[in-house]
């Protein structure tokens, strides 16, 4: 797929970490990239940094899902790609070596 100016992306976890690279190398590509994530200052700290836009989402209730897309297609227009990077996880320990 060519990404071009008129490409609208959306990245769910994208104010920070992996959906955070994403975002970047995506906006650094030409793209208009908008981000979903919880963290509303994160997120729209990340929006301005690479001239995307932002909502605030929680990707496991639908209606919040809805009106972030209602959003950000009002910013962009209609999304060509969805790139689901939202997750949240405490620190722990998943592996050892020598086991």
């Amino acid at each position: 797929m060519k990404i071009t100016e008129n490409t609208a992306i959306v990245v769910s976890g994208g104010a920070s970490g992996l959906g955070g690279a994403v975002a970047r190398a995506f906006a650094e590509a030409g793209a208009k990239v908008g981000i979903f994530d919880l963290n509303e200052e994160a997120g729209q700290a990340m929006a301005a940094e690479i001239g995307g836009a932002f909502a605030k989402v929680d990707v496991s209730d639908p209606d919040s899902v809805a009106e972030g897309f209602k959003t950000l297609r009002a910013a962009h227009g209609q999304e060509r790609v969805m790139v689901n990077c939202a997750g949240i996880a405490p620190a722990a320990k998943t592996a050892s070596k020598g086991v």
